[in-house]
């Protein structure tokens, strides 16, 4: 390697140390769970409607009936688990050809215009577990002996939307997946929301909710794909302002809160 090689690669480095080793979480509402390059977690791609790529996860996590070793996040809102998602605009549930997945504000997210980053990480100890559980045991009484052994947080932060501004216009939410390995949970945590559609998506707003990919099963948070679904950050299931909680490993979905059998 030439001095001039050595010395660009040592500014390089110089320069994105500090924010890639802070120790600090970045800036978010109490209730999300902490996330940034500060805390450990990877920064996916910058892209417009890509995604993550396949990830393999450390257990085996069980949603509509069935387990999975590997999962997206993809830009557009969403964890997935069998394909990728790269549409823009949220189609109505049930949908089939199988798109398995967990949306917590599925919508045209763009990242390549420096507004707003996603990022993601896996736990498998440490006190986010006795978080996860004192969560989950919160919202639903008949799991009061459940203990998460994993976490996957997936965070959102500040991102716009195609077409939109980089100075505002900006959604910050987060999808929080817990198991033990038999049960599983989904939190979906929201702070500011202030946009529903990319200006490709002809004005159609976010779809909230999980899918199976099978064409049958489904779960859709009220006001999805309506204009109300920018309150979402105002609404809760479990009484925490911005929160939804949801048990996703069985054959339907169950809502924290509902009379649906656990």
């Amino acid at each position: 390697m030439s001095l001039f090689h050595f010395s660009v690669t040592c500014l390089a480095l110089l320069s994105v140390a500090p924010t890639a080793v802070t120790g600090q979480a970045l800036s978010a509402p109490a209730h999300f769970y902490p996330y940034g390059p500060g805390v450990g977690d990877s920064t996916a791609p910058v892209n417009d409607d890509g995604s993550t790529g396949s990830i393999s996860i450390s257990t085996s996590f069980p949603y509509f009936d069935q387990n999975h070793r590997s999962l997206y996040v993809n830009t557009n809102g969403l964890i997935s688990f069998l394909l990728e998602v790269d549409e823009y605009t949220p189609d109505a549930f049930p949908l089939s050809g199988n798109k398995r997945f967990v949306a917590a504000f599925w919508a045209d997210v763009d990242t390549t215009e420096n507004a707003g980053r996603v990022y993601y990480r896996q736990v498998t100890y440490g006190s986010l577990l006795q978080r996860a559980t004192t969560d989950v045991r919160g919202a639903f009484s008949v799991h009061s002996s459940f203990t998460a052994s994993w976490v996957f947080i997936a965070s959102w932060h500040k991102v716009t939307y195609y077409g939109g501004s980089t100075s505002s216009s900006l959604n910050t939410f987060q999808i929080v997946l817990i198991t033990n390995g038999r049960h599983s949970f989904t939190i979906f945590n929201y702070g500011d929301i202030t946009w529903t559609a990319g200006s490709a998506s002809n004005g159609i707003p976010a779809q909230v909710g999980f899918n199976a990919g099978d064409g049958r099963r489904y779960f859709s948070v009220p006001g999805s794909r309506t204009a109300s679904i920018v309150n979402v950050e105002t609404t809760s299931n479990v009484g925490l302002r911005g929160r939804w909680v949801f048990r996703i490993d069985e054959a339907d979905v169950v809502v924290a809160g509902s009379k649906l059998k656990p």
